[in-house]
């Protein structure tokens, strides 16, 4: 074909070199360095076919003179198969159009699909004249996915055309599919926390200033396991003392101990709004 659409584009400019013999050779020799071995073999074969064509029938196509009537190798466009078949829905509009026919063109194609349609995306059916789960088919014929946002089939294109809607989004009139802020309906439920809606879900995240850990909220640069250490320290003392300096100075321990414990919650729930 490359080698037809050069020499047709030529010969109206070269008068009498048109079919030239030196011609021929020239055109003979760049179509062979385009193509791979059994191409070069191909035209070494039929050089003496492609001479008589050159010389007597440049007017006749040159795919149709050696491949398929010549040669018997190929089938006409839209047709396939050794007996070049039509293509499902005939050689004009095969495949309606929305699909490409396996095998087209070529009489040694033996696949068990060869001469059935591939359909173009969206579209199914022997002659692709179907459209596929989750696409619609709209006014000009043609088959548009539903919305990312519907779950399952719709009834046009576009989120207002849902049945059902996704996890994260609500069926809303003359909307469709709408993102549900669960930030206004819900919240964190954590003082410390912002709710940050985004589409189909939301995040609780620390206030600023703050930091998670192990699941809550706390202020930046707090690690109360020092607190603690010295809570179970005054608890030993106490424990201590009463063996050491009787019941009334173990009493005033453990007014040291109740105090020191008071001053750390009242802390921890200025900072953190909560005692544990």
């Amino acid at each position: 074909q490359w080698y037809q659409r050069r020499v047709r584009g030529e010969e109206k400019s070269l008068g009498v070199y048109a079919t030239s013999e030196t011609r021929l050779v020239e055109i003979l020799e760049k179509t062979a360095k385009k193509c791979d071995y059994k191409c070069g073999s191909l035209l070494e074969d039929q050089e003496e076919f492609i001479e008589e064509w050159f010389f007597k029938r440049q007017d006749k196509d040159i795919f149709t003179e050696l491949c398929v009537d010549h040669l018997k190798r190929c089938c006409p466009k839209n047709t396939w198969g050794p007996d070049c078949a039509e293509c499902p829905g005939g050689t004009t509009d095969p495949c309606s159009g929305r699909g490409k026919c396996k095998g087209e063109g070529d009489r040694a194609a033996d696949s068990k699909l060869t001469g059935t349609c591939t359909c173009d995306k969206g579209y199914n059916g022997t002659l692709c004249d179907s459209c596929k789960e989750k696409f619609i088919r709209v006014e000009d014929g043609s088959c548009e996915a539903c919305s990312s946002l519907c779950k399952g089939q719709c009834t046009a294109p576009g989120p207002e055309g849902c049945e059902r809607c996704i996890q994260g989004y609500e069926l809303v009139e003359q909307q469709g599919c709408t993102d549900i802020n669960e930030c206004e309906r819900e919240g964190c439920g954590d003082p410390l926390e912002e709710c940050v809606n985004s589409p189909g879900s939301y995040e609780c995240v620390c206030k600023a200033g703050y930091t998670r850990v192990s699941g809550k909220c706390q202020l930046e640069g707090t690690d109360y396991t020092n607190a603690l250490i010295i809570v179970g320290v005054h608890v030993v003392m106490l424990i201590l003392g009463i063996s050491s300096v009787g019941v009334h100075g173990a009493g005033i321990l453990f007014a040291m101990y109740l105090a020191c414990w008071v001053c750390f919650g009242v802390a921890k729930w200025h900072k953190e709004g909560t005692l544990f």
